[in-house]
């Protein structure tokens, strides 16, 4: 388990800057845990106090009960090497070949040749790049980089594995492969992944969990699947507005105001047990109340699907029993 308690990290200079702050999060075992904020948010270099690539001014940062701020020297570097990490920008040697970038670590570590070939063939079959082991990056596409990364991030069987923007780089159906490929590793090494994002839908789709960042300070964690369907931090409520519906809702609930100035707009968010139950249809019939479905969508995340849709009720309907029906029936309802 990762246990960050009370963080925190100030750069000084001309102009300090508080880039952490008195931050606390519990990372269980076997987690993806997802931490998303804007740019500036404090995110990476959180995630670089993990591995001790910055040190804290404050507070501990506990793996498997081990302090890591209070280590040096041999005892520091020995418990790096349960973390592997990887980068938006890949970071890898363009001098090696994909095996070579592999086997760095390992000979860092000084493991022995033979061995460490061995090792590093086999996690280059593990992340599917077995027909280009003796390629060299500059011949590779992003996607192809990352699972370089990758590989070489886990050829040291590590504990822990950081991933710092790691799909920003990457164009939406390589994004999507390199999800499904650290899933995959997720599950079959137990392996416990803390991941930085800016974007809300690369964690809604992998993360069991999620932390979110402004200004140095986490303003709101919990699950994916609560923090999603009920978000309480303005922040939180702007970031998911563009995952639910593919606009800003902010200027979707304006230009439905606009078009239906005196009716009820709602917004409903629906789960694994309630999205495939004909609610709002039995509902509608139930009440007499004709409803008009103006957005929708739905998602898949760890814990199931996770859906929101928006509609549009005449003003002259009294919506209480409605909204009231719905609640009852495990939905969340919100009148915008």
């Amino acid at each position: 388990m990762i246990s960050i308690r009370n963080v925190s990290k100030t750069f000084k200079g001309r102009r300090s800057v508080d880039a952490v702050k008195n931050v606390s999060l519990e990372i269980e075992d076997g987690e993806i845990f997802g931490i998303v904020g804007y740019s500036g948010a404090g995110k990476s270099t959180l995630i670089r106090l993990v591995n001790q690539l910055e040190t804290a001014d404050s507070g501990e940062i506990c793996i498997d009960d081990v302090d890591i701020t209070k280590l040096k020297g041999d005892a520091l570097r020995k418990q790096r090497q349960k973390i592997g990490m990887i980068f938006q920008h890949f970071n890898l040697l363009w001098s090696k070949t994909v095996l070579g970038n592999i086997m760095f670590p390992l000979e860092l570590a000084g493991v022995a040749r033979e061995e460490r070939k061995e090792r590093a063939a086999e996690m280059a079959r593990k992340v599917g790049l077995e027909d280009k082991m003796n390629v060299y990056p500059s011949n590779l596409s992003g996607g192809q980089k990352q699972r370089v990364a990758i590989a070489r991030a886990l050829v040291l069987n590590p504990k822990i594995l950081l991933c710092d923007e790691a799909t920003s780089a990457l164009d939406p159906k390589t994004t999507e492969d390199i999800l499904e490929l650290l899933k995959q590793i997720n599950k079959e090494y137990g392996l416990t992944i803390l991941m930085i994002s800016h974007q809300m839908e690369t964690v809604q789709k992998i993360c069991h969990k999620l932390a979110v960042m402004a200004d140095g300070e986490v303003v709101e964690q919990g699950s994916v699947k609560d923090i999603f369907s009920n978000p309480t931090h303005p922040l939180t409520k702007e970031l998911i507005q563009t995952v639910d519906t593919g606009v800003d809702v902010v200027k979707l609930a304006s230009q439905l105001k606009d078009k239906y100035p005196e009716g009820h707009l709602l917004r409903i968010t629906f789960e694994d047990s309630t999205s495939e139950k004909p609610i709002l249809y039995t509902l509608a019939l139930k009440l007499g109340i004709p409803i008009n479905i103006v957005a929708a969508n739905i998602k898949s995340t760890q814990a199931g699907s996770l859906g929101v849709m928006y509609i549009n009720i005449e003003a002259k309907r009294d919506v209480e029993p409605f909204l009231a029906e719905l609640e009852k029936q495990g939905l969340k309802v919100e009148v915008i």
